[in-house]
């Protein structure tokens, strides 16, 4: 989490956009489409994102108190994901395996049957593990455009970032110093010869 407690570890991004007056409603009811939908073992899914509770993980009910407060937009980013414990596939596909030789009077699988039982067991397996979940508190000051991730993972910012574009129809920009120099309005000049500049040594390299 991070917003309301544990680690205060976090990654920053921006919103360049105005807000429409009727935000709050309209963002409410976007977020409410995009709200976590718990995984089905049925399902041909190896994970799932979506909103959550900025409070609770596992309460996907999200109002307008819920989110709000003051001047800031809070929500839980929920990934959810099947993680089964290698040994216990490799038995189970295993298991399976000799099944499938028998029945059929062989000795040895074709690499697309192997994936396509790899795929059979998986399924059955999901039904008797409970998947894998992390919840990720998100802070976005909609005064300032701020958007605070509390997460440095790359793989959460690339998941969070397509939801949170797809929930708001804004673009979330990284933070950066090329960022911060045209927020901070710096020349114009100064902003484009960013990209050029090279890290400064102020001490003697050894040898």
């Amino acid at each position: 989490m991070g917003a309301f407690r544990g680690s205060i570890t976090f990654s920053k991004f921006h919103v360049e956009a105005e807000l429409p007056k009727d935000f709050r409603e309209r963002f409410v009811e976007a977020i409410r489409l995009r709200a976590f939908i718990p995984l089905d073992p049925k399902e041909d899914l190896d994970h799932r994102v979506g909103w959550c509770s900025v409070q609770d993980a596992f309460d996907l009910d999200l109002t307008h108190q819920k989110v709000f407060f003051n001047d800031y937009l809070n929500v839980g980013f929920r990934l959810d994901r099947w993680r089964i414990p290698g040994p216990l596939f490799k038995a189970a596909f295993r298991a399976a395996e000799r099944e499938w030789l028998d029945k059929q009077g062989l000795e040895k699988m074709s690499r697309t049957q192997k994936k396509n039982l790899e795929k059979i067991v998986a399924a059955q397996l999901r039904k008797k593990v409970v998947p894998a979940m992390r919840a990720t508190d998100l802070s976005w000051n909609l005064s300032t455009g701020v958007v605070r991730f509390f997460s440095k993972a790359a793989k959460s910012h690339e998941l969070v970032t397509e939801l949170f574009e797809k929930t708001f129809e804004l673009e979330l920009v990284p933070d950066g110093a090329y960022v911060a120099a045209q927020r901070r309005g710096l020349p114009e000049a100064l902003v484009e010869g960013l990209p050029s500049l090279e890290p400064a040594l102020f001490h003697t390299e050894r040898r």
